[in-house]
């Protein structure tokens, strides 16, 4: 007896639960603009819990309401169209003349602006600012991976997708004029470069390589000056390329000197905030440069060879760098 009540419940339940999923979408008379109410919540592709989660949005997250179903709400969310729980949405206006993707100006500034602006970063890096990048991204309708806060090759190609639609340098790299023009200014049209900060334990060693030829400029003078990265693991080491090279940066410092002055570094159409010390020592491989031995240039997080420490005068250098442009 128990067996067959038992057979029936569950019958029971599972006709409950397809007439639940089966319900229809009523469709409002105009689009409502919903806030998300909660910390975090899932836009999932069905109305159910147990559908893939499309994106996780965050606690007010606009999202454009087109229906209801049951507990659901259907919505639209950037490139996205999913549902989400009618409990954790605070209904907002009419928004008839919203196109139906959510990326009317106003509404997606005002979306990038809750997410927070990220910090430049390049492909290879990891963390929170990534994870931001990565929401504005999919807030914009360019990205619809996951929100992991790895810069991998989908947040890479959406970079690029989002920089070929604003007539920018398509490396995939979210440089301060990427980000800039991300969060509504304009990009570097008046021949000026953007800073970037290079971080050099992930994977700003590797971005200048051995043997490189760049050029460095002093924010304080403006002299400029062209090298050649011999080696450096903790940081990078560097000679004048030439005699002429040498005079103008003596010219810099006086006399040498182990002091630390901020400096640009220009690398392959990039620009990288950084610092540097004028002294001459160790080893040379440059002849006839004018130059016994070598000196050394500090980005964000290098440490010194001799005492592996980040050294906090060349960090100050560097920040004060991030603020000056090519």
């Amino acid at each position: 007896m128990w067996t067959r009540r038992l057979k029936r419940c569950t019958a029971w339940l599972l006709l409950v639960a397809t007439l639940a999923l089966a319900l229809p979408v009523t469709a409002f008379a105009a689009d409502t603009i919903g806030t998300v109410n909660c910390s975090s919540l899932n836009l999932r592709s069905e109305a159910s819990t147990n559908s893939k989660a499309l994106q996780t949005l965050s606690k007010g997250t606009k999202v454009t309401i087109k229906g209801t179903t049951g507990d659901w709400y259907k919505v639209v969310y950037g490139k996205y169209t999913g549902f989400v729980m009618k409990k954790y949405i605070t209904k907002g206006g009419s928004t008839s003349n919203n196109n139906n993707n959510n990326n009317n100006g106003g509404d997606t500034m005002t979306q990038l602006r809750r997410i927070g602006k990220p910090s430049p970063c390049k492909p290879g890096d990891r963390g929170s600012n990534v994870t931001k990048l990565q929401k504005c991204l999919a807030v914009l309708g360019f990205y619809s991976g996951a929100i992991d806060g790895d810069y991998g090759n989908g947040t890479t190609n959406a970079v690029k997708k989002f920089q070929k639609s604003r007539k920018l340098t398509q490396d995939g790299v979210a440089g301060s004029n990427t980000i800039n023009v991300m969060f509504g200014g304009t990009s570097n049209n008046d021949g000026k470069k953007a800073t970037e900060r290079l971080d050099w334990f992930h994977g700003g060693s590797n971005v200048i390589p051995k043997g490189a030829t760049f050029t460095v400029k002093d924010v304080r003078t403006g002299k400029t000056f062209k090298c050649k990265r011999w080696s450096g693991a903790n940081h990078m080491d560097s000679e004048p390329l030439t005699a002429d090279d040498t005079r103008t940066m003596k010219s810099i410092y006086g006399s040498w000197s182990w002091n630390r002055r901020p400096i640009l570094v220009l690398y392959n159409g990039h620009v990288y905030a950084g610092s540097m010390n004028g002294m001459p020592h160790g080893t040379t491989t440059i002849k006839n440069n004018n130059f016994d031995g070598h000196f050394c240039i500090h980005f964000y997080g290098s440490k010194t060879h001799g005492t592996q420490v980040v050294d906090s005068n060349h960090q100050s250098c560097v920040a004060t760098a991030m603020k000056y442009s090519w």
